[in-house]
C-alpha cells in the first residue's frame, strides 16, 4: 500500500496512479451532508511522510493522459 497526497491530504492506495490523475475519495463524515459520500481531488505527490492513520481512494476517475 503506497501513501499518495490529494489536495494536501494523505491517502492509501493500491491502484496505478501519477501526478496529475483525478481520483474519488471518501468525504469525511461530518461533511458528508454538504459535500456527500465522495469527493474528487488531484494528486499532487506519489509518497508522503505522514505516518499515521489513512483512508483509501475510492477510484481513478481520470488518469493525468487522458485529460
Amino acid at each position: 500500500m503506497k501513501k499518495i497526497i490529494v489536495n494536501g491530504y494523505t491517502y492509501e492506495t493500491d491502484l496505478d496512479v501519477n501526478i496529475g490523475d483525478v481520483v474519488e475519495f471518501p468525504t469525511a463524515d461530518w461533511l458528508r451532508d454538504v459535500y456527500g459520500y465522495s469527493q474528487e481531488g488531484v494528486i499532487t505527490a506519489l509518497e508522503s511522510d505522514y505516518d499515521g492513520e489513512c483512508v483509501r481512494i475510492l477510484s481513478v476517475v481520470s488518469k493525468k493522459d487522458d485529460q
